[in-house]
């Protein structure tokens, strides 16, 4: 078995799985969905499935208090026509909106903040595992 030293909690503000201000029990919560999306995607992949969270995140936030689809369309417009189709893309989807539904039940916590971390993480370390073939879904 393999073993992992990354942090899984997050118990001090000075913490780096901790983004600028946030409290560390969101980050505790948070931080296990930002690995599954970095074991998930290949590095390149994830980067761009962060990116593109970014940018869908900032599409809602512009387009707030006007009639608009939301953070998951804009997200899955961006990723294009390719995605969906594995076992990968739906497990860092569903991670990515756990990560959105927990941020949201905490008034104080920053979307973008996450984003950021775990598309530093994905730049700076890489996938956590070595990489596996995608599993189309339905396989």
């Amino acid at each position: 078995m393999t073993q992992t030293h990354e942090r899984t909690t997050a118990p001090v503000l000075g913490d780096p799985v901790v983004p600028g201000g946030e409290c560390p029990e969101v980050a505790s919560l948070v931080a296990p969905y930002l690995r599954i999306i970095r074991s998930a995607l290949p590095p390149v992949e994830a980067e761009r499935f962060f990116t593109h969270a970014l940018d869908a995140h900032e599409e809602e936030r512009r387009r707030a208090g006007a009639l608009q689809l939301g953070f998951s369309a804009y997200l899955w417009d961006g990723l294009g026509e390719t995605w969906g189709g594995s076992l990968a893309h739906a497990s860092a989807w569903e991670a990515m909106q756990a990560i959105r539904h927990l941020v949201r039940k905490a008034p104080r916590a920053d979307l973008a903040a996450y984003l950021r971390l775990g598309l530093r993480h994905v730049r700076e370390l890489g996938a956590p595992a070595p990489g596996r073939a995608p599993v189309p879904v339905g396989a």
